[in-house]
């Protein structure tokens, strides 16, 4: 899974987040295609939920900084996604990794980025010019 320009809210330090997340879905994809051990895919799994983790951080204070008025529903999602990487991490240490909750993941955070990020960087840009790139 490689990035697209499409994919870019323009905040650079969220676009660049969101980049590692896709560098991460790609990584576990390569490791489940290549029926790789659950010792290998488990750190894997466990590297990215924590920046999963950090990245929603990120994001959800800038949005409670510049009051963002859907910050309640965006950090719904971010939860929803959270127990999703549960659910998969429990999948992984059980063997069962067969890559079923990968297609979702995936489809989630590219949604997200088109369809939820991107609204909070258009708001976040007229709010605060300083965020812009350059």
């Amino acid at each position: 899974m490689h990035w697209k320009s499409e994919y870019a809210i323009g905040i650079p330090e969220i676009d660049s987040q969101h980049r590692t997340l896709l560098q991460f879905i790609t990584e576990f994809e390569d490791a489940v295609d290549g029926k790789a051990h659950w010792n290998t895919v488990q750190p894997l799994i466990v590297r990215a939920r924590e920046f999963v983790r950090f990245h929603f951080a990120v994001e959800e204070s800038l949005m409670q900084i510049l009051n963002y008025p859907r910050l309640v529903a965006h950090r719904a999602e971010h939860q929803y996604v959270l127990k999703q990487f549960a659910a998969l991490e429990q999948r992984v240490l059980r063997e069962e990794h067969k890559g079923e909750l990968l297609p979702m993941i995936r489809s989630w955070l590219l949604q997200h980025m088109t369809d939820s990020d991107r609204p909070f960087g258009r708001y976040a840009l007229d709010f605060s010019p300083a965020l812009r790139p350059g």
